[in-house]
């Protein structure tokens, strides 16, 4: 069990937090997009164009977060919730840069 305590560092809840909202983000738009052009030509050009759609696929990816920041909560682990909070913080912030 002491491996399990080795979880409660900053980069772990950090990375996890990082990683999580991508795979989430692209998982949702490939099984929700419908169009003509290719998927990553789509999101390519809606990244260019800054349209508001890239911000709230954003704030929508953002959800498996909290669900490991309520994990590592339940569990303790302080140092993995402050990094789970500073990533989704940035992707916040990320998120209003496209929704402005």
């Amino acid at each position: 069990m002491k491996w399990v305590k080795q979880l409660d560092q900053f980069w772990v809840g950090f990375v996890l937090s990082l990683i999580m909202p991508v795979v989430f983000g692209l998982i949702f738009f490939h099984t929700a997009y419908k169009g003509d052009t290719s998927m990553w030509e789509a999101l390519r050009l809606t990244i260019q164009w800054r349209l508001p759609l890239f911000g709230k696929l954003i704030l929508l990816s953002i959800v498996p977060d909290l669900g490991a920041l309520f994990l590592f909560y339940n569990a303790e682990y302080w140092k993995a919730c402050r990094g789970v909070i500073v990533a989704t913080a940035l992707f916040f912030i990320l998120s209003f840069v496209f929704l402005t």
